[in-house]
């Protein structure tokens, strides 16, 4: 096992972003890559080599497996999205789940696993335009949308300016 340096962490990252990938954390990928899959890190000459088991190893071809099999551990990558937390801190991940699967199926992701369906139950509060701030808040965004069509922009305002 390597100690990680700041060479080593440099031409890991360099080498991630070559490879067309930007990692959250190149240190915890080459962590990673070396507790569970014995992949030891090195650097020559500036450049990241890898041997696996003694043999020397391409670094193509162990980063494009570890990124299919790890894709939250790299920027505007989505891999499989249960919960809108899986995406928590990557706007580029949540632009492309949007983009590939659309709003609806994005509003239709519970917050995270404490809030299975938690969309789905229904709110107590009525969306009316007497309402006060901290109400429309809690409104889904379909509610939302409903309400803006009956009271319009200035009705908007006026709930937003009531506390």
């Amino acid at each position: 096992m390597s100690t990680m340096t700041n060479e080593l962490f440099a031409a890991a990252e360099r080498t991630l972003h070559a490879s067309g990938s930007k990692p959250k954390d190149a240190a915890a990928v080459v962590a990673k890559l070396e507790s569970e899959h014995g992949v030891v890190c090195t650097v020559e000459g500036g450049l990241l080599t890898m041997t696996q088991n003694g043999a020397p190893a391409s670094v193509g071809t162990i980063l494009s497996a570890f990124k299919a099999k790890n894709p939250r551990d790299f920027y505007g990558e989505a891999g499989s999205v249960s919960y809108k937390s899986d995406l928590d801190g990557d706007t580029a991940a949540k632009s492309r789940f949007v983009a590939e699967h659309g709003f609806d199926a994005w509003n239709a992701l519970p917050l995270n696993e404490k809030s299975v369906g938690a969309q789905h139950v229904p709110n107590a509060t009525i969306p009316h335009a007497g309402m006060k701030r901290s109400e429309y808040q809690r409104l889904t965004v379909p509610e939302k949308s409903k309400l803006a069509g009956e009271v319009g922009a200035k009705g908007i305002d006026r709930i937003l300016g009531r506390r």
